[in-house]
């Protein structure tokens, strides 16, 4: 194992940190191969048995293993258990992804040729093979299933029940108690929650024990992409799919109702202002001016809210219309719920792939639902970015907008970007995988957020 590692090291410097993060351990704790973040285990009579079929086989284990972490994939494992075989697959697919990709002799194995042709089969479904492109392609096509777990012993490598039963002191022990074994590694829904109500305590130093190690292999996975950008710049290089899962991996998620603060603007409204309100004035004149206040509360206020703004919309053929309609009901539920309207707006909401299909405006909430209530979706083409924004330079250029505090563009990102920055500001709200997109694609002057599935 240890000569694997080294072997696989001097390809890969930049991910130095990472392979020394855990120590190798032997034993029966596993039946192959496995880590639980802090430990790498592995099954010796496994290791030797496979070793004699193919000399490569620990590197590859050992790299599957560390990618695995380097990608974040055992701490977001916990918030899909209903799903949790469907992660299980678009994990390995995606890993086992990059390895091919990077190319390395001392991580080939004989079977790679046939893996190649299943990727590359999976990969006009799918578009981009990262795990939440993968995960939501299988969640869409359940039924597909099948055939993919057929193919699992092609991309399957190591035991996933220890990213969540990895955390007790006795692995050994911690195998036990699950009743599912993966077969050829793969698991269903372990019921990794199913603690008893007396095991609080326990469950929380666990709970404790697995944020401390995903804060860990966070600042590893973050080492690793700045070290990785200081060791090739060219996009094109064998290092991309390591680059787009690192990349995705360590996006931060935002909290939209505040992202969508950020396009207020002050404003006068209709309504009384108890807070100018002089009781010293008004008590005054009620008792020298014969019951007569001197002052009145001001039937206006000002206040932050939304005035004038674009909600476009991505209707390419990339961009499912069931996933876009709950992005805007979404944005239309916070919008409301926190009464960041005023009581006149002039909102546009765009449909457009490689043109501007339909622009509905909103005044009012009335509008708003009634929008809401029949929405169609329109267009799936191509995508392109710049007919959005060249229609909206050509309304704020006919006194259609007079103050436009910016847009949301929803989409996954895949375009061509208008060359030049817009005079206000524009935000791109990708879905998991704009994961697919390299930055370098993305206009420096863009607003950029990332929101999950989960998210909507």
């Amino acid at each position: 194992m240890a000569y694997g590692r080294d072997r696989i090291m001097l390809s890969l410097p930049f991910l130095s940190r990472a392979f020394f993060r855990m120590p190798l351990v032997g034993g029966d704790f596993t039946e192959s191969f496995g880590a639980n973040g802090d430990t790498f285990w592995y099954n010796d009579r496994f290791l030797i048995r496979r070793a004699r079929e193919d000399r490569n086989y620990p590197a590859r284990a050992f790299l599957h293993c560390i990618l695995h972490y380097l990608y974040q994939h055992p701490f977001d494992a916990g918030e899909r258990n209903r799903n949790l075989i469907f992660w299980d697959v678009a994990s390995d697919i995606a890993v086992e992804n990059s390895i091919l990709g990077l190319n390395l002799p001392g991580a080939a194995l004989s079977t790679d040729s046939d893996l190649h042709l299943f990727l590359s089969d999976f990969q006009r479904e799918v578009h981009s093979l990262t795990v939440f492109r993968i995960y939501r392609w299988l969640i869409r096509n359940p039924q597909r299933f099948g055939e993919i777990a057929a193919k699992a012993e092609l991309f399957t490598i190591d035991d996933h029940r220890l990213w969540f039963r990895g955390r007790e002191k006795d692995p050994a022990s911690a195998l036990n108690q699950s009743s599912t074994h993966r077969g050829t590694n793969m698991i269903g829904d372990l019921g990794c929650h199913e603690a008893d109500q007396d095991e609080n305590a326990t469950e929380e130093a666990e709970e404790g024990l697995l944020g401390r190690r995903r804060n860990d292999w966070s600042e590893i996975s973050d080492l690793a992409q700045t070290d990785l950008r200081a060791y090739t710049s060219d996009p094109d290089s064998n290092f991309g799919a390591v680059k787009v899962n690192l990349s995705a991996a360590l996006r931060d998620r935002f909290n939209y109702s505040e992202f969508l603060k950020k396009f207020k603007v002050l404003g006068e409204e209709m309504h009384i202002d108890q807070d100018s309100f002089d009781y010293i004035y008004y008590t005054y004149g009620m008792e020298h001016y014969d019951r007569m206040p001197l002052i009145e509360p001001l039937e206006y206020r000002e206040t932050d809210r939304i005035r004038e703004f674009v909600i476009a919309l991505d209707t390419s053929g990339s961009c499912q219309g069931a996933v876009v309609e709950r992005f805007l009901r979404k944005t239309y539920s916070i919008l409301k719920s926190s009464n960041d309207f005023f009581e006149t707006v002039n909102i546009h909401i765009i449909q457009c792939d490689a043109k501007v299909q339909e622009d509905t405006v909103v005044t009012c909430d009335a509008d708003f639902d009634r929008y809401m209530n029949t929405i169609e979706l329109s267009g799936f083409g191509g995508t392109d970015f710049r007919p959005v924004f060249e229609y909206v330079d050509r309304l704020i250029a006919d006194r259609v907008f007079t103050n436009l505090k910016g847009m949301i563009y929803f989409t996954d990102g895949n375009g061509t970007y208008p060359g030049r920055p817009p005079a206000y500001p524009a935000a791109f709200i990708l879905l998991d995988g704009g994961d697919n997109i390299a930055d370098s694609k993305i206009p420096p002057w863009a607003i950029v957020a990332h929101m999950s599935e989960s998210d909507l």
